[in-house]
């Protein structure tokens, strides 16, 4: 089981000033929720938003009593927000389920236990719940006080690692929130009172207040969970509340007791994972008894036994194609076919077929005393690996760790599951029949505590790699404490100069942005110069046939309505820049002058892969010589980022970084060196 939080959502987040859904701000934060699914948490979403929905969509001239006139509201309302959850949900092929309760669905154990076997079952087939009080049916002395009173007793239930409360204040403040003076109380210890400091006041959409929502924390916090109050206006609030980043206000209230409910559970993945990053361990440092021949010999057996075994290769892969829409991008990136699998097993007689990287001399020097130095290529020893959708990974991973003479541990994403243990089990039963240890690979379990061990693997794992999206990478980089590279996360820019070629330039913009639109080099961002912008509906012409959607500043958009399909065509926000979108979306932006055109890339780009479209040698000289990129290119696509393509073989990623690898990295990046030094009984003075 991964980590497992509660989220409630307060009204004033939910609606606007005017009553209305704010759907902008309900998207943003099934966005982030979406994330912390795939970071491995499970998330129980506590919703207000009925009565406030019900009220807009019904007006207030009503000749009801209160309680009819919240009955009717919630009636409406809920089905009204349901409906919009399911909406934003189902663009992430996230199965939501409604669980509308009472606080008489507490009282008893029998229903008590109902309720909580109804949330667990939901979670294990990986539904996200959506909880609110029936206000329908509530009469008032069976009414929860609140959301906050609810989203306590169900975090209390489900066992929850967290509540998060998102209502529109920045936490408890140590003044009057008006005054300017006054700061958000970052931690409340167990015992703290705050009655000093606590607004009575309630908020304008909901029942609930400050009063409440610390009653609330308190009472959780007292069971172990961890409360956090914040502002759910603000922008990434939840993946940024999960990180505790430093940026953002929040009161975090402290448990009163070490969390129990999960000790066992993380007891034994804790147990497990240690296993098997042990027996990796052991299995590295078997490494320099296995000879060239005999890496070479199983990497060929392997591709042997993956064309002999596509069949139960391609069934277990279709377990994990049923969980995913088809429409998701990531299901092409998901997806195993009969000549893909054929394709991986090619790719690993190519990387037996290429020279080891190991043993080689890389400097060699004899000191005046005598002693003969060399720098001698050598094994990490073992390498960690978590990626998401991908099960070709899996192989690639192992092939050129392998080759590399070091062991690999695998954290798979859960949408692969079933394919990665096929192919783990594949791999291991070839290296049984060549008489090799099979922990030379190995897949950890698919939960967020197994992903918490591995990144602090001391005494484990020498090197971690994070292939994914940038929120991946980010909560590695956050949460590490063992040495990483960072790769993936590729936010690609193609910049159209004053003197670029039309012809090249679309087939340039074509290729990076449709060629496969899930990966890390793929276009995201087209850049234009000013006086190039009646080119740019023969530019983005071949993009509507692919149905690419694109966010277009001011300039381009005026350019291209009427010139570009009006339902693929959308205005860009200052959020469509520097985002990688890994799916048939693009932004565009127009620029006055090849100097904004540099410092739009320096702001936005994550060093991945950029590209400069013109015929102005001056312009392609100062643009490989400014821009900061692990790839930069001039007249030809990102879409050639690859380490097969730069004819290194195979790559286990793209590194993003400076220190110790940049750009597609090979055989060669995934050794490091050690010195070895021949004497002949010198000694060293003491002077």
């Amino acid at each position: 089981m991964g980590k497992r939080i509660v989220v409630k959502v307060g009204s004033n987040v939910l609606t606007r000033t005017n009553g209305t859904l704010d759907i902008t701000r309900m998207s943003a934060l099934v966005d982030q929720i979406a994330e912390l699914r795939e970071m491995g948490y499970q998330v129980v979403l506590v919703s207000s938003g009925a009565v406030a929905s019900g009220r807009s969509e019904l007006g207030n001239d009503m000749h009801l009593d209160s309680v009819e006139q919240r009955q009717l509201y919630s009636a409406v309302g809920q089905a009204k927000l349901m409906n919009r959850y399911y909406e934003f949900f189902k663009e992430h092929q996230i199965p939501v389920g409604q669980i509308l309760t009472t606080k008489e669905n507490f009282s008893t154990e029998e229903q008590y236990v109902n309720q909580r076997n109804c949330l667990e079952i939901m979670l294990e087939k990986n539904v996200l719940p959506i909880v609110n009080e029936n206000d329908t049916v509530s009469i008032t002395e069976l009414m929860f006080t609140d959301n906050d009173e609810l989203s306590g007793l169900v975090a209390t239930m489900c066992q929850a690692e967290s509540l998060y409360l998102l209502s529109n204040i920045d936490g408890v403040y140590d003044g009057d929130p008006a005054d300017a003076n006054s700061k958000v109380i970052r931690e409340v210890a167990p015992g703290c009172n705050l009655s000093s400091y606590i607004q009575p006041s309630k908020s304008s959409a909901g029942r609930g207040g400050m009063t409440s929502k610390a009653g609330t924390a308190e009472k959780v916090a007292a069971q172990g969970i961890h409360v956090f109050i914040a502002n759910g206006e603000r922008e990434h609030i939840l993946t940024d509340l999960v990180s505790q980043a430093d940026s953002i206000p929040f009161t975090h209230f402290l448990p009163t007791v070490t969390d129990q409910s999960e000790k066992g559970g993380a007891e034994d993945v804790s147990a497990e994972v240690e296993q098997i990053l042990q027996a990796a361990q052991k299995a590295s440092r078997e490494q320099a008894r296995v000879s060239e021949q005999q890496i070479n010999h199983v990497l060929l057996s392997l591709a042997d036994a993956i064309e002999a075994n596509v069949p139960s290769l391609l069934e277990a892969n279709a377990k994990d194609l049923e969980r995913m829409d088809p429409a998701n991008p990531k299901y092409d990136r998901l997806k195993l076919t009969d000549a893909r699998l054929r394709g991986i097993a090619q790719d690993m007689r190519n990387t037996a077929a290429l020279p080891s990287p190991l043993h080689l001399v890389q400097q060699e020097t004899t000191l005046p005393n005598g002693l003969r130095l060399q720098r001698v290529s050598a094994p990490f020893g073992v390498i960690g690996v978590i990626y998401e959708a991908r099960p070709n990974v899996s192989f690639d991973v192992f092939s050129l760790c392998f080759k590399a003479g070091s062991a690999c541990v695998l954290k798979g994403g859960s949408d692969a599951k079933d394919s990665n243990e096929a192919i783990v089990k594949l791999i291991q039963s070839v290296l049984v029949e060549c008489q090799i240890n099979p922990n030379f690979v190995s897949l950890l379990p698919a939960s967020h505590e197994a992903t918490e061990i591995l990144l602090s693997a001391h005494g484990y794992v020498d090197l971690l790699i994070p292939r994914g999206s940038r929120r991946l990478i980010d909560f590695v980089r956050q949460h590490a404490s063992i040495p990483f590279i960072e790769t993936g996360a590729g936010i690609c820019h193609t910049y159209f100069d004053e003197a670029g070629d039309v012809t090249m330039g679309q087939a340039i913009i074509c290729n990076a942005k449709t060629r496969r639109v899930s990966v890390c080099n793929a276009l995201d961002c087209l850049l234009i110069h000013q006086n190039r912008l009646s080119d740019l509906p023969t530019l983005c012409a071949p993009l509507a046939e692919h149905n690419v959607i694109i966010y277009a500043d001011e300039q381009s958009y005026a350019i291209l309505d009427g010139n570009y399909p009006s339902a693929l065509l959308q205005h860009a926000t200052e959020e469509s820049f520097g985002t990688e979108f890994l799916d048939y979306k693009m932004a565009i932006r127009t620029l006055a002058s090849f100097d904004e055109a540099l410092q739009h890339v320096a702001r936005f780009s994550s060093k991945h892969s950029e590209c400069i479209v013109s015929n102005d040698e001056q312009t392609i000289a100062r643009f490989y010589e400014e821009v900061d990129a692990a790839c930069v290119y001039a007249n030809a696509p990102t879409s050639f980022t690859d380490g097969a393509q730069f004819g290194l073989g195979a790559e286990i990623g793209i590194s993003t970084q400076k220190l110790h690898a940049r750009g597609p990295m090979a055989l060669k990046e995934i050794t490091t060196y050690k010195w070895l030094i021949r004497g002949e009984g010198q000694i060293r003075s003491n002077g």
